[in-house]
């Protein structure tokens, strides 16, 4: 059945709204009280499965064609996780209807199906990842200034001495990724409005002060460099570069001395809360533990990570470790192997770019085991998959500058 113009347009604009909304479930609405006091602390749970339902109900079609092959990193993850319950229980006494619930929290690693079941296109994904920037921004200026009265800090309760509420806020990793899709859009396609979502999306990163981030956008440009070839263009975009980042040292060496120095100071520190974290995950212990990490450990069960988190031990802090000491060998294994085969694989600029924001994050960043995260994972592999295909494509604009077309830009195979 063919739909009309009007119908599709309705229909996409529902996904907007639907991955919008997916987004800040995510970060819980940026934990502002008012609103995670109504929605309770199982709004992303509720959500979430309320979606997997409908789309199993009316579209499981989708599903039964690709499963084969598009969910297999998926059911690995799943195996991965399903196999910490055995430390869990053998090491704190977890049982598996217990770990089944403390799990719940990794619900939104099920917006990869459900993704696979709806089919959302490139310009939908970033059309909500827009609107969810341009709401962090007016959130991170809100909780400067309101913190106090309207977020819950939790373990971030010493930033309200240092006045650093912005650093509590979730959303930075939706935040990258919304300038991955606009610098990817901008590569293919050059128009005024590219370059400024590009710009204020990079500008917002360069507010929040985050280094990760920072860092792997850095990477991300100089693999769009490099990548493409070579041309008096080429030269005229390193020239704009190289003096766009004289420019910032320039005008804003104090912020970029700080973070430096800063940077440096935590390195060196034993105390530093991550490298704490690193020391205690790569203690000794037994092998199942080493296999299949321990686990998510409810503190109904166990204080473990409540007197962890008092040491200033995260497993957020130090990424990919983290979710190895959490969820072992195989969990990590098909996260690093996704993120490989976008590299021996012909993959587009954009998900080469997602690979290398992976990796640039993972002793920070990368730590799979929470809402935020889990739904940068699962876009992530979404378009691995969908990569080239017609239904995540979309018409470039007639009007265009072609500078950087196919024919200047290729992305190493």
């Amino acid at each position: 059945m063919k739909y009309s113009w009007g119908v599709k347009e309705k229909k996409r604009r529902y996904i907007e709204v639907w991955l919008f909304f997916l987004m800040l479930f995510s970060v819980n609405f940026f934990e502002l009280l008012p609103i995670t006091r109504v929605i309770g602390p199982n709004g992303s749970f509720t959500f979430c499965m309320l979606t997997l339902f409908l789309c199993f109900t009316f579209n499981r079609r989708a599903w039964i064609s690709e499963s084969g092959r598009w969910l297999k990193p998926f059911w690995w993850l799943l195996i991965g996780v399903l196999l910490s319950f055995i430390p869990a229980y053998l090491y704190y006494g977890q049982s598996p209807v217990q770990s089944f619930f403390t799990y719940r929290r990794m619900i939104q690693i099920v917006a990869f199906p459900i993704f696979i079941a709806i089919r959302p296109s490139e310009r939908e994904f970033r059309t909500a990842l827009y609107a969810f920037s341009i709401l962090y921004l007016v959130s991170a200026l809100f909780v400067t200034f309101s913190a106090p009265d309207w977020v819950e800090l939790g373990e971030n309760e010493q930033l309200v001495e240092e006045g650093d509420y912005v650093h509590s806020l979730e959303g930075i990793r939706i935040l990258s990724l919304a300038f991955i899709f606009a610098f990817s859009k901008l590569m293919r396609e050059y128009s005024r409005k590219n370059l400024v979502w590009t710009l204020f999306l990079f500008a917002v990163l360069y507010l929040i002060q985050n280094r990760t981030s920072l860092l792997a956008v850095i990477f991300i440009a100089g693999y769009a460099v490099v990548s493409m070839k070579a041309s008096a263009r080429k030269l005229i975009i390193i020239t704009v570069v190289a003096v766009t980042l004289v420019l910032m040292f320039v005008y804003t060496a104090g912020q970029w001395g700080h973070l430096y120095q800063k940077t440096v100071e935590q390195i060196l520190n034993p105390d530093y809360n991550r490298n704490k974290a690193l020391a205690y995950m790569f203690a000794h212990r037994q092998w199942p533990r080493m296999l299949f990490g321990d686990g998510f450990i409810s503190a109904n069960v166990s204080d473990v990570i409540p007197v962890l988190q008092d040491q200033g031990i995260f497993f957020s802090d130090v990424g990919l470790v983290g979710t190895w000491n959490q969820f072992g060998f195989i969990t990590v294994g098909v996260i690093l192997v996704m993120v490989f085969k976008a590299f021996t694989r012909k993959k587009s600029f954009l998900v080469r770019a997602c690979a290398i924001y992976l990796l640039a994050g993972s002793l920070t960043m990368s730590y799979f085991a929470l809402g935020e995260s889990l739904l940068w994972l699962s876009i992530y592999l979404y378009i691995y998959y969908s990569d080239g295909l017609p239904s995540f494509a979309e018409r470039p604009s007639r009007k265009r500058f072609t500078g950087w077309s196919a024919r200047s830009f290729h992305p190493a195979v």
